[in-house]
């Protein structure tokens, strides 16, 4: 593993963490857009198996506080300079 990697590592794990849930509170937007808003997005924890015989896949989304942060800057319409 390559300093860079190690360095990202260690970030990612002393970064805060959400759920969608947690930022549906925080932001008054629903927990099912929270989901569809960050469930691609690079940098989001994704936990869980894949879908098998039938059954559908369940997963559980963790968005660090950078990614969320930087979501909602892009979805941001700026002002008039």
């Amino acid at each position: 593993m390559d300093d860079m990697n190690v360095l990202e590592t260690s970030n990612a794990i002393e970064e805060t963490l959400f759920t969608p849930e947690e930022l549906a509170e925080q932001t008054k937007f629903h927990a099912s857009t929270i989901r569809k808003l960050f469930t691609d997005q690079p940098g989001v924890i994704r936990l869980g198996r894949a879908a098998s015989c039938g059954h559908r896949k369940y997963y559980t989304l963790r968005v660090p506080k950078s990614v969320a942060e930087r979501v909602f800057r892009t979805m941001t319409v700026g002002g008039c300079p």
